[in-house]
């Protein structure tokens, strides 16, 4: 059966918010590795389903879940990592 990018968004929502199961998600290398994932994490069937659902998303509307996730994970897209990073080498030479 195949599910349109809607459905699949609407039952992939919940977990939109929380950077650290996205992490999860975006580390798995499957639908089903992504639920196992989120599972031994959070002992939620919800979520774990949630991410699951976000895992079928990047597998078959790719350009969708792109979509998706730069602006949840927006600071690696965004440069701010670097930023602070370099902040951190300048704080370390001022001392």
């Amino acid at each position: 059966m195949i599910r349109s990018i809607a459905e699949i968004r609407t039952r992939c929502l919940s977990i939109l918010e929380d950077k650290n199961i996205v992490s999860l998600v975006m580390a798995s290398s499957s639908p089903t590795a992504a639920y196992e994932m989120v599972f031994a994490e959070t002992k939620n069937v919800s979520k774990a389903k949630a991410g699951r659902w976000l895992a079928v998303l990047r597998r078959d509307y790719l350009e969708e879940y792109q979509k998706l996730i730069p602006t949840i994970l927006s600071h690696a897209n965004n440069g701010k990592a670097q930023k602070d990073k370099e902040a951190g080498y300048e704080n370390n030479l001022c001392k």
